[in-house]
């Protein structure tokens, strides 16, 4: 994606080969921006774990609207 056209809010998914370990996962943007102590410029992404992580803007794509229900969530058992 284009780093212009990211925004807080925007649901995400991380690209299924990106080296972070959380390819293939959908969240939200929390914030988007040059982050201190790594000096990473991308987005900071909701995950639905207890962590936040950074991914540039070439490791996300857009994902469809959550087809749940507010106050439901995904998870893998």
């Amino acid at each position: 994606m284009n780093l212009k056209d990211i925004t807080p809010g925007l649901p995400v998914r991380i690209a299924t080969d990106h080296p972070s370990g959380h390819g293939g996962r959908t969240g939200r943007v929390v914030a988007v921006g040059t982050f201190e102590g790594s000096y990473t410029i991308g987005a900071l992404v909701d995950i639905g774990e207890p962590l936040l992580v950074i991914i540039e803007p070439e490791g996300l794509e857009p994902a469809p609207d959550e087809p749940l229900p507010p106050g439901w969530e995904e998870f893998e058992v």
